[in-house]
């Protein structure tokens, strides 16, 4: 919610409250010296007392430029002034005026007072200023001044209701403006989460990726050079399945390169491929295959439709998992099991070739310290599971369990 727009008041500057004041203080002095001299020098004042009123006027309207930045010295001033006028000079003869439309800069008095003050403070400052006025006017020598009396306690209560009223005021527009920076302070943070969190999916895919299809390139390139002149179908079978990896690697990098360079203000989306899932399970199992790791495929429980990140997840654990196998196991077979239980589905890679002493430093280790088993804990973190990687006494087991619904969403 925006907040609502500020009053002219708190929309001047320093400067132009000043001007105002000024002004303000100007028409308070003409009027209330105009008061005073109207009446003449009659009993029982005298013009002595019409001068010294009219000094009084002239430093309390002199003060009231200066109300916001000396706002309790002010106030003094012109509670005194209030009290001399209107008390100690004698009350308003029958005749003229006696300067009490001086009480008009109570209010402007009080005002600034209440408005920085904390309420008790406020209080006890703008309460000492009203008792001193009517104290004034009640023990004036001519007696009680009732005409300024009633107007003072008045005046002083609508400077009062005027701070109170700007107080709370402020404090709703500071209010709703904390509450729209912390929203948008949230938003960023978002924001934040979701390009971290874009950002390891995408070096996921990557890696994944390149790790699947350098590896089977490496092994059969191998091959290929050993068979080299000594049994051309080997190299060519070699080349072939070096040929179609490659192949299948730029159709998943060019889908990510897509995902990256697309905005929202596209017109034409990027035409990529459809993310890898469960359905090309046994394309996979056939590649590791010819990659020189016969893959035993078992499917328990019913087969069904998982949601969409689940089914990519599942795939690429399976797919670094048979992965790591190649590069660090073979020559071996291995099994996978694939569980499609209730509430969640279990995948399970088990090898019998004991991993090579470089293992725990290329990605497959005891303690998941790689880079590709680091992304499978990721992966399954992500979706509240839960993955155990091991070695056995006769190779190596990945056991990883991810929660799923039993339909897709």
């Amino acid at each position: 919610m925006d907040p609502p727009p500020r009053p002219l008041a708190e929309r001047l500057s320093a400067r132009q409250w000043v001007l105002v004041d000024i002004v303000v203080a100007a028409l308070v002095y003409v009027a209330s010296a105009g008061e005073i001299h109207a009446g003449g020098p009659t009993a029982p004042s005298g013009a002595g007392w019409i001068a010294a009123r009219t000094l009084a006027v002239g430093v309390a309207c002199l003060s009231l430029p200066f109300r916001r930045r000396f706002p309790l010295a002010v106030l003094g001033i012109v509670t005194a002034a209030v009290a001399f006028v209107n008390g100690a000079a004698g009350p308003p003869d029958l005749e003229g005026g006696g300067g009490g439309l001086l009480v008009l800069a109570v209010p402007l008095a009080v005002y600034p007072v209440v408005l920085t003050s904390t309420r008790r403070r406020a209080v006890l400052e703008a309460g000492a200023a009203v008792v001193a006025i009517e104290i004034g006017a009640l023990v004036a020598p001519g007696g009680p001044d009732w005409g300024a009396t009633l107007p003072g306690l008045a005046l002083a209560a609508i400077g009062w209701l005027a701070a109170e009223n700007a107080r709370t005021r402020r404090a709703y527009i500071d209010g709703v403006v904390e509450r729209a920076a912390e929203r948008e302070r949230e938003r960023e943070e978002r924001v934040r989460r979701a390009s971290t969190d874009e950002r390891l999916r995408i070096a996921r895919e990557l890696h994944d990726v390149v790790a699947h299809a350098m590896s089977i390139i490496a092994i059969r390139s191998g091959v290929a050079r050993m068979a080299l002149g000594t049994r051309p179908q080997q190299v060519s079978e070699a080349l072939e399945i070096i040929e179609s990896t490659s192949h299948q690697a730029l159709q998943e990098l060019r889908s990510i390169v897509g995902v990256l360079r697309s905005t929202d203000t596209d017109t034409t989306p990027a035409q990529r491929e459809p993310a890898p899932g469960l359905a090309g399970l046994e394309q996979l199992v056939a590649q590791i295959g010819e990659a020189g790791v016969p893959v035993h495929l078992r499917v328990e429980g019913q087969p069904r439709r998982l949601p969409a990140g689940v089914d990519l997840s599942a795939y690429r654990i399976i797919q670094e998992a048979l992965t790591n196998v190649v590069r660090h196991a073979a020559p071996a077979t291995a099994e996978l099991i694939l569980r499609y239980q209730p509430a969640q589905i279990t995948i399970e890679v088990t090898d019998n070739g004991r991993s090579s002493p470089d293992a725990s430093t290329s990605g497959q280790s005891a303690n998941g310290s790689g880079h590709g088993l680091i992304g499978m804990r990721e992966r399954v973190a992500l979706y509240g599971g839960n993955l155990q990687a091991e070695p056995t006494s006769t190779g190596f087991r990945v056991l990883a369990r991810i929660p799923s619904s039993r339909g897709a969403t």
